[in-house]
């Protein structure tokens, strides 16, 4: 019997589940417009999306039985809607792609559901449709098994993703309802703080991205005796966290370097606990009764 936040989560899942088949219709109406099965219209724009694919690809992707598929690929090649060639340095797999007819018959078949999405998109705001897009993504990327080398790069901050920031900060921090808004605070003010910089230039942020969508972000801020204070730091779930965490502190200490500044230090409040790990192969070292790690950089220049 599973526990009451599973059960939860499970049936949320499934309500989603529901009423996007039930707002957007796409396999039954694809369907509805060929002479071709549900499954058999999953497979072929498995095809269609993964370009020269494999049988076994497909099988992965598709959850389906592999002598089930074969039976369904050896049809659809009669028909003519797909080729089948062998593999380059692989005799044993066979690669299939869609042929030109194939092409032609999907594109017929879906044309209709594109014009029913777009007339649904048109009716939205840019802001609607640029947080419809972000939602998308989280959903794809939480959902989706991990990817060997996910697609990971790091920008400068962009209007809103400050905004963000707070939120996700509160969000994300252990503890309970008390815990959450006091995070916020915090970030809120040390957000305020970089905004209104004197000098701007001795701040940086970064914000990971993966396949266009903001997965964790870090804030470098100015400090007291030539020090720059590593001010806010999180990963979202669902993503390789280690390795975009060392890439945000990476990040951080370069610029630090580069500014002049003579340290780096990291408060409690990050939640050391947690960051400790990524914190220690960059030569932060914990400062015992003081509630902080530091990094000794080089001697800071006078500004």
């Amino acid at each position: 019997m599973g526990n009451s936040l599973s059960d939860g989560l499970t049936d949320a899942v499934r309500r989603f589940q529901w009423f996007y088949t039930c707002h957007v219709r796409v396999p039954h109406e694809l369907v509805e417009h060929s002479a071709l099965s549900l499954t058999e219209m999953r497979v072929l724009f498995a095809v269609m999306h993964g370009g020269a694919c494999t049988a076994a690809d497909i099988s992965r992707t598709l959850g389906l039985d592999t002598g089930y598929l074969s039976r369904m690929l050896t049809q659809f090649e009669r028909s003519g809607l797909i080729e089948r060639r062998p593999c380059s340095g692989d005799a044993r797999s066979t690669q299939v792609s869609l042929t030109a007819a194939g092409e032609t018959g999907l594109s017929a078949a879906s044309a209709h559901v594109r014009d029913d999405v777009s007339t649904t998109l048109d009716a939205m705001t840019p802001g609607e449709r640029a947080q419809l897009i972000a939602s998308m993504g989280y959903v794809q990327r939480l959902l989706s098994p991990p990817a060997d080398a996910p697609q990971v790069r790091l920008r400068g901050p962009r209007p809103g993703d400050f905004g963000w920031i707070v939120e996700r900060e509160a969000q994300l921090a252990p503890g309970g309802t008390h815990t959450q808004r006091e995070r916020e605070t915090r970030t809120a003010m040390v957000v305020a703080d970089y905004l209104t910089a004197p000098d701007p230039l001795r701040n940086g942020c970064w914000i990971a991205e993966q396949d266009g969508v903001s997965v964790g972000a870090s804030l470098l801020v100015d400090g007291s005796a030539g020090s720059a204070r590593l001010a806010a730091l999180f990963v979202e779930p669902g993503v390789r966290r280690s390795s975009i965490a060392r890439r945000l502190i990476k990040a951080c200490v370069a610029f630090a370097t580069e500014s002049g500044y003579g340290r780096v230090v990291c408060a409690t409040d990050l939640n050391p606990v947690s960051v400790a790990p990524f914190l220690r192969p960059f030569g932060f070292e914990e400062l015992s009764n003081q509630g902080e790690w530091e990094k000794h950089l080089k001697e800071p220049r006078a500004f």
